[in-house]
């Protein structure tokens, strides 16, 4: 399943890097951790080892984000969620419409 499209930012050969600061990486581990479906026992998919360091930095990134959050007003705050729901429903395509 090699990223082509839309995917070849997010997929190295058949592994899907993570994202944290704005960009799509690989791990310096090189390794990868199988996703298995339980009811096939079968691998959905594959996504990144993490090192150790590597998670501590996305935890101090996501520390810092939600500081930043939390000091913004509540009014900005519903604002931005509004937007981001009308924008999700203007790209939604209709195999992903909920009834």
């Amino acid at each position: 399943m090699a990223g082509t499209g839309v995917f070849e930012e997010i997929i190295d050969g058949d592994v899907f890097k993570y994202y944290v600061d704005g960009e799509w990486r690989k791990s310096s581990s090189g390794k990868s951790v199988s996703i298995v479906n339980p009811s096939t026992r079968k691998t959905q998919y594959k996504v990144q080892a993490c090192t150790q360091e590597e998670v501590n930095k996305m935890m101090e990134l996501a520390k810092a984000a939600q500081k930043a959050w939390a000091k913004t007003p509540l009014w900005k705050r519903a604002e931005l969620l509004h937007k981001r729901r009308r924008y999700s429903r203007s790209t939604r395509r209709p195999s992903q419409s909920v009834s």
